[in-house]
């Protein structure tokens, strides 16, 4: 992927609404093949942990679906960015995080008028976000909201099952179901 698509891409995130204007967001690149090993280790090894407990119906779910503990692909993906918010002072956390996970989208969107795919990681816990913190030398007052994973795919997947807008939406009021 070039330079120029690359920040297309982060042009979109910088430009995604923020609580306040506050813009807490900072983006990590990652392309260096050893970085990228460490951190799909550290993935694989918390993922591996949380899939054992899962219920049964669950990893059968997430695997028909394309899923697995195994996250050693990370790090053949050309681009991992992690995705960094400074912790909150004066804001609600949900603020500031509502705020990055709109960056984040905006980067999943340009990334697919790009033509490549991309994918979201997000931890299983504190302990794998601060060994992924440690290994990029993140400060200890931010925290990873997720890493976005970009490349050109070597398969169209078939899209997510979605519930039908009649489900989730109300008019006027909430009306259960």
């Amino acid at each position: 992927m070039s330079e120029e698509v690359l920040n297309r891409i982060l042009e979109a995130a910088r430009w995604a609404p923020s609580a306040g204007n506050t813009q807490p967001w900072r983006f990590i690149i990652i392309t260096k093949a050893d970085i990228k090993r460490k951190i799909a280790a550290v993935c694989t090894e918390y993922s591996r942990k949380h899939w054992e407990e899962f219920p049964p119906e669950i990893a059968r779910y997430l695997a028909a679906r394309g899923g697995s503990w195994d996250k050693s692909a990370m790090a053949k993906i050309p681009v991992l960015i992690a995705v960094c918010y400074e912790l909150p002072k004066r804001m609600r956390h949900e603020l500031i995080l509502g705020s990055v996970w709109a960056a984040i989208e905006n980067m999943l969107l340009a990334a697919t008028a790009e033509g490549l795919g991309s994918c979201i990681y997000t931890f299983y816990n504190m302990r794998e976000e601060n060994r992924v913190k440690q290994i990029l030398h993140v400060p200890k007052e931010y925290g990873i909201a997720a890493i976005v994973q970009l490349g050109y795919a070597a398969f169209q997947p078939p899209p997510p099952i979605r519930k039908p807008l009649r489900e989730i939406t109300h008019r006027e009021h909430f009306k259960p179901l």
